[in-house]
């Protein structure tokens, strides 16, 4: 990837059950002094929900907006901010709140590419006292420390593969949970496509429907398999827009459905 225009991408939007994400952050690094500012919105659509493990016919409708900032402190780290804001039914409340740092360890040309080893770090927590009991649950109000190691491999030619394995830890009563994902794409000087896949396992919790029942939504252990992809076009030199889809193949305490999302990017230089 040749253009700075690339050199970066968006914070996809969390939901309350993570319905649009794909990782918090992404393997490309900004550049000292570059910032991002990007507005975003998606709507889930889950037409059932697996209680445990067991699927229901219990549906629902999740809505969001999100501000993601980016910002390059040296040309081997990054700032990341992410607010999102929930709303489901009549019940709507701003989100958790993400900050992460990301920083480039290791180098090394190869295969045609770069080959990249890369630490991101981040704290995540509620902003506001939501919703968190019954079918209009904004959240969990969980606070959460976030490692994540990444792999990134870029060729000349634009194509890229980023793995990464978080570990998530969150403060009780919502369990602690690991989160792998692997994206590939291709990131072109007149367009951006990816297409994820993403996992998550809880450590513990209980289910939803189960014995012994949990005495807070809170306590929900939430895990999915996921796969999703995004659109990005330029629109002018600081401009551009994308759009993307997810879906959620399995999981336990989490809705089963399609997500989409689409925004805005507006870049300093």
């Amino acid at each position: 990837m040749r253009s700075h225009f690339f050199k970066v991408f968006v914070c996809f939007l969390f939901s309350a059950q993570l319905a649009f994400s794909q990782g918090r952050v992404d393997g490309f690094l900004k550049g000292e002094g570059n910032i991002d500012l990007v507005l975003g919105g998606g709507y889930e659509i889950a037409g059932k929900y697996y209680a445990g493990t067991n699927k229901i016919d219990l549906g629902r409708a999740i809505a969001n907006v999100n501000l993601f900032i980016a910002a390059g402190l040296t040309d081997r780290i990054d700032l990341n901010l992410s607010i999102p804001y929930v709303m489901i039914s009549n019940t709507r409340s701003i989100q958790d709140g993400a900050l992460f740092l990301k920083m480039k360890i290791v180098e090394k040309e190869m295969w045609d590419g770069v080959l990249s080893g890369i630490m991101a770090a981040g704290v995540s927590t509620y902003l506001a006292n939501y919703q968190t009991e019954g079918f209009s649950a904004i959240g969990q109000q969980a606070t959460t420390i976030d490692f994540r190691p990444l792999l990134h491999y870029q060729h000349n030619t634009g194509w890229f593969a980023t793995l990464q394995f978080p570990y998530i830890y969150k403060f009780n009563p919502v369990p602690t949970a690991i989160n792998p994902s692997l994206k590939v794409g291709r990131a072109h000087a007149n367009y951006y496509f990816d297409i994820w896949y993403e996992h998550q396992t809880s450590f513990g919790g209980r289910d939803y429907q189960g014995t012994p029942a949990p005495t807070t939504f809170r306590e929900l252990g939430v895990d999915f398999h996921k796969l999703g992809g995004t659109f990005y076009l330029p629109l002018f030199d600081r401009l551009g827009t994308f759009a993307g889809v997810s879906y959620v193949l399995s999981g336990r305490n989490i809705g089963k459905g399609f997500g989409l999302n689409a925004g805005i990017v507006l870049k300093s230089k």
